[in-house]
């Protein structure tokens, strides 16, 4: 019986500090992987708070299951994602990381469940220091109070994708995105994404557009992305622009711009550079910012990787963007106008 192939196995997921790499269970029908992304950190709050110094953060570490099925003309597909702490033992509900089931074919794919929504990934594909502390959400998708608010996991979420080996289009329509629990879901809350990433030649580019009904900090309003990357033989240079445009609320009228570099050094390493700034807030003075990430990361092999990592962020007089703020498990914020920092080391391993 091919339950009992499946029983071993499925246990490996329990193994992540022995190098187990990732496993096909029952071929493509079931597949268990995920990341180990743990980092040790010293980090600045600016006088904000007493608990600077040394911090033990897991950064989105995560284990999944997913497959596909045959069902007719068709494909049965699933994924299930769940965070993994390995820094403490706080809990959460299983599958809050993008979890869905749907169909694909030759039509591309439909799925419903959680996402995260297109725009969000016109960014994080566009990022260069995934959930380390040189991360770009303190500015980006983030507001001079709130923080890192619009790099949303869409919940109640039906997508359809289509991709080949240029391009990828995705369209997400989701109501109660944010989730209220039990109950219809509600219609008076919704978002529409759509994104468009594709590449011609050594250029990379990403296209991301939203509009939201009743968000929890932007209200009602509309955002969009551009991103270009170019790729040449020692690197990549990158840049990025961003406007949100809330109806109503002041703090979420403003734009940022980015630029990113990375310069390979030997056969394993990479040094790498990223830069944001968010402009006043309109109608306001001394609600910008800018933040820094400086990194060097270093390939032992194909799925271990080490690195060491400094961010920072300058405030202007009137603002509270944080230094790390998303995808990192351990964020570091200041005070109004402050500078907050973090230097870190880590490790990430994939399977």
């Amino acid at each position: 019986m091919k339950i009992l192939k499946i029983v071993p196995l499925a246990s490996a997921g329990l193994l992540l500090s022995t190098g187990v790499q990732a496993m096909e269970v029952v071929g493509d029908k079931l597949e268990i992987y995920g990341k180990v992304h743990v980092s040790i950190d010293s980090s600045d709050t600016d006088g904000a708070t007493t608990t600077d110094g040394l911090s033990v953060s897991s950064n989105s570490s995560r284990i999944g299951f997913k497959g596909q099925l045959p069902a007719g003309s068709v494909k049965f597909i699933y994924k299930l994602e769940q965070e993994a702490r390995f820094d403490d033992s706080s809990g959460g509900t299983f599958a809050s990381r993008n979890t869905y089931v749907g169909m694909k074919g030759g039509f591309g794919q439909i799925i419903a469940g959680i996402h995260d929504t297109p725009f969000k990934t016109v960014g994080s594909k566009w990022g260069i220091f995934g959930d380390t502390v040189g991360e770009r959400r303190a500015i980006l998708g983030a507001g001079y109070i709130d923080g890192n608010q619009l790099n949303e996991r869409a919940k109640n979420a039906i997508m359809y994708q289509y991709k080949n080996d240029n391009l990828k289009f995705q369209a997400l329509y989701a109501v109660d995105p944010e989730g209220s629990g039990g109950g219809v879901d509600n219609n008076d809350n919704k978002v529409t994404s759509v994104g468009l990433l594709g590449k011609i030649g050594g250029f990379k580019y990403g296209v991301g557009y939203e509009t939201w009904d009743n968000h929890s900090a932007i209200a009602n309003g509309d955002a969009t992305r551009i991103s270009v990357a170019y790729k040449f033989g020692f690197g990549s240079i990158g840049a990025i622009w961003e406007n949100i445009d809330s109806d109503t609320v002041t703090q979420w009228k403003r734009d940022v711009i980015g630029v990113n570099a990375k310069f390979k050094i030997g056969k394993a390493g990479d040094i790498r550079l990223q830069y944001l700034e968010a402009d006043d807030a309109e109608g306001t003075t001394a609600t910008g910012a800018n933040k820094i990430g400086i990194g060097y990361f270093h390939k032992m092999d194909k799925k271990l990787q080490l690195y060491a990592a400094y961010g920072a962020t300058d405030n202007d007089a009137n603002a509270d963007f944080k230094a790390v703020d998303g995808g990192h498990g351990d964020e570091v914020g200041g005070p109004v106008g402050g500078n907050p920092s973090s230097v870190s080391v880590g490790m990430i391993y994939k399977f």
